[in-house]
C-alpha cells in the first residue's frame, strides 16, 4: 500500500516538474521573441536616423549647391532613443520581475518618443531651414532651401512602434520569465536533487527487497572489542 502511494507521489512530483520546466521554456521563448523584436526595432531606428532625410539645392544657376540633411541633422532624438531601445532589449536579459518591467516601462517611452520624434520630422518646413543652415555654412548665403523629403521618418516610426511593442510585452507578463542566472541555478539544483532522489530511492527498493523495513533507523555497527588485553603486540 506504501509503494503505491509512494509510487503516486514520485508520479505526481514528476509531472509537476515536467510542468514547471515547460512553463520555464515558455518564458525563455517569450523573453527572447521580446528581446528580439525590441532590437529589431532598436537597429531600425538608427540606421533610418543616419539616412538621407531631405535634400535641397542652394544658390541660383550656375551656381548651385546640392545640400543634404540625415535624421540626426533633423532631430538627433531618434538616434538617442534608438541606442536606448537597445541598452533596454539587452536589459531584459539581465534583469527579473519588477526591475524587467520597468525596463519595459523604459522601453515603451523610448518607442514613443522614436515615433514622435521622427513623425515630427516628415515636412519640410524644418527641413528646409536646416539645408539652409548647411548651406550658409559653406558659404551659400541662403534664408531657406527648398526640400524634398524622403520615406525614411516613415521607417523609423515603425522601429518605434517595434520598442513600443515589446516594453508592454516586458510590462504585462516579463516578471515570470526566467533570468540569466535561474538557468544555471535550476540546473544545479535538478541535479542535486536527482542524485539525491536516486540515492534514496535506491537504498528504499533494496531495503524492501532484503525484507528490511526502511522507516526503522539502522543498527549501530558492532564495535569490536579485543576480549584478551595485551594480546596484539
Amino acid at each position: 500500500m506504501s509503494t503505491g502511494v509512494e509510487k503516486d507521489g514520485v508520479a505526481e512530483a514528476e509531472a509537476a516538474a515536467s510542468a514547471a520546466a515547460a512553463a520555464r521554456r515558455a518564458g525563455r521563448r517569450e523573453l527572447t521573441i521580446t528581446v528580439l523584436i525590441a532590437l529589431l526595432g532598436g537597429v531600425i531606428a538608427w540606421v533610418c536616423a543616419g539616412r538621407t532625410w531631405a535634400t535641397g539645392v542652394a544658390g541660383a544657376v550656375p551656381n548651385t549647391l546640392k545640400v543634404t540633411a540625415s535624421g540626426n541633422d533633423l532631430s538627433a532624438g531618434v538616434t538617442a532613443l534608438g541606442l536606448t531601445a537597445l541598452a533596454g532589449a539587452l536589459a531584459l536579459f539581465a534583469t527579473q520581475r519588477l526591475a524587467r518591467r520597468l525596463v519595459g516601462v523604459l522601453l515603451i517611452a523610448a518607442g514613443i518618443g522614436t515615433a514622435v520624434y521622427a513623425f515630427g520630422e516628415r515636412g519640410t518646413s524644418h527641413a528646409s531651414r536646416v539645408l539652409a543652415q548647411k548651406a550658409a555654412a559653406k558659404g551659400f548665403a541662403t534664408d531657406s532651401v527648398h526640400a524634398h523629403t524622403s520615406s525614411w521618418w516613415l521607417l523609423a516610426v515603425i522601429g518605434g512602434v517595434l520598442v513600443v511593442l515589446a516594453g508592454a510585452s516586458a510590462v504585462l507578463r516579463g516578471g515570470g520569465w526566467p533570468g540569466m542566472s535561474s538557468r544555471y541555478e535550476n540546473a544545479a539544483s535538478k541535479a542535486a536533487a536527482r542524485t539525491a532522489d536516486t540515492g534514496s530511492a535506491k537504498d528504499l527498493w533494496d531495503a524492501l527487497d532484503r525484507g528490511e523495513d526502511p522507516t526503522e533507523p539502522a543498527a549501530a555497527p558492532a564495535v569490536a572489542l579485543n576480549p584478551t588485553p595485551g594480546a596484539e603486540h
